[in-house]
């Protein structure tokens, strides 16, 4: 859901919170998080490059400042925001440093697409931090022991413009790349390209677009979908600018038991019954 490019990109870089319960209102997806001793509950989004704060939520926990830049999301404008270092938080008893984190205004965010409070969207750097089972269906996510084998059929992870992709086939033998998005709760995007290829035409027009405003989007039906052996059919499908072909979200993968594994660039998925 989050993508952001960072114009200007100058840098390279308690008590313990513990929460093996996944919030799930609809298709987003939440768990708690600790922040110097602030609590909060937490956007989980492993489509974002970088673990984000509203800006209000980073004043109550005396985050600091940082470098001012403009951000890009998946709406239909740019956005300030500023990139701070040395921040720290721990989710499930594991304490995380994120080497910079993005700080900005999220209430649009709030009110127009999650429709919740969202002081925080912890991106990447929680699934970087380990091995996690999550089963969205359950309502559960947890760290996995050292040696515990996944179950389900193993995907290797391919990198595509910071985000984590998957491969799926549409109808016809077609294999695209797409995000493996767990902050998209608006269902499944594709690439205008792709939508020609497949021949698939408009029916509508919604709103969409996350961080940087709202932005029509066309709508149209992909007759068939398979993901890891599974098949899904007749799915809406929203058209969206950008470089991904894909991005499967929460209502695509909720069919699924997951395990993510993003320091091996692995992830597992086992349909459920």
């Amino acid at each position: 859901m989050t993508r952001i490019i960072l114009a200007a990109l100058a840098l390279t870089l308690s008590v313990p919170a513990s929460a093996d319960e996944l919030i799930v209102r609809g298709d987003r997806l939440f768990l708690p998080v600790e922040v110097d001793g602030q609590t909060a509950e937490a956007l989980l989004d492993s489509g974002a490059e970088l673990t984000i704060f509203d800006a209000r939520f980073a004043r109550q926990a005396g985050t600091g400042a940082g470098e001012e830049v403009v951000a890009r999301g998946t709406g239909a404008d740019t956005m300030t925001a500023q990139l701070v270092e040395g921040i720290a938080i721990t989710v499930m008893d594991r304490p995380i440093a994120l080497a910079v984190a993005a700080v900005m205004d999220l209430s649009d965010i709030e009110a127009r697409v999650v429709r919740s409070a969202v002081p925080i969207i912890a991106g990447r750097d929680v699934f970087d931090a380990g091995r996690l089972a999550i089963d969205i269906e359950g309502a559960t996510i947890r760290w996995m022991a050292e040696g515990e084998e996944p179950a389900g059929t193993k995907l290797a992870l391919t990198v595509a413009n910071g985000i984590e992709t998957i491969p799926v086939t549409f109808g016809g033998g077609h294999v695209a790349q797409a995000d493996f998005d767990l902050g998209n709760g608006t269902g499944l995007l594709i690439s205008a390209e792709l939508a020609s290829r497949l021949g698939l035409k408009p029916v509508g027009i919604e709103p969409g677009g996350g961080i940087g405003g709202a932005a029509g989007r066309q709508v149209v039906y992909v007759p068939e979908l398979d993901i890891a052996g599974k098949s899904f059919h007749h799915v809406r499908a929203h058209v969206a600018d950008g470089d991904a072909a894909a991005n499967v979200g929460v209502d695509l993968l909720r069919q699924f038991r997951i395990v993510t594994d993003f320091p091996n660039r692995l992830v597992w998925l086992q349909p459920r019954e």
